[in-house]
């Protein structure tokens, strides 16, 4: 069973397992009894590779809304100086009526 799980855990393929469809030993007895044992093996071994699935698949999830952030905080930023430089130029050109209507 270790030998199972270090080769899930290092990334390596899975080991081939025994199929139920294996025949009968030499004395007759049944091979299933191993089967429940291998087949518990087997489960383990797609349900780490499910979950290290699951684990990239939010990592490039939470990389991905990150960089969506930064583009909209990086726009964001330049309309607000867009903005400020539109008041401005609203500003000075409202002072410039206010001066023609004075005289």
């Amino acid at each position: 069973m270790a030998a199972a799980y270090a080769a899930v855990s290092s990334g390596a393929p899975p080991p081939l397992l025994p199929s139920r469809a294996s025949p009968n030993t030499s004395d007759g007895r049944d091979s299933d009894v191993a089967t429940p044992h291998a087949d518990k093996i087997l489960r383990r071994q797609r349900n780490t590779i499910a979950a290290r699935k699951y684990r990239q698949k939010k990592v490039d999830r939470i990389d991905e809304l990150e960089a969506m952030l930064k583009e909209m905080t990086r726009e964001r930023d330049d309309l607000r100086i867009r903005l400020a430089r539109q008041e401005a130029e609203t500003e000075a050109l409202k002072s410039i009526m206010r001066a023609d209507a004075k005289k």
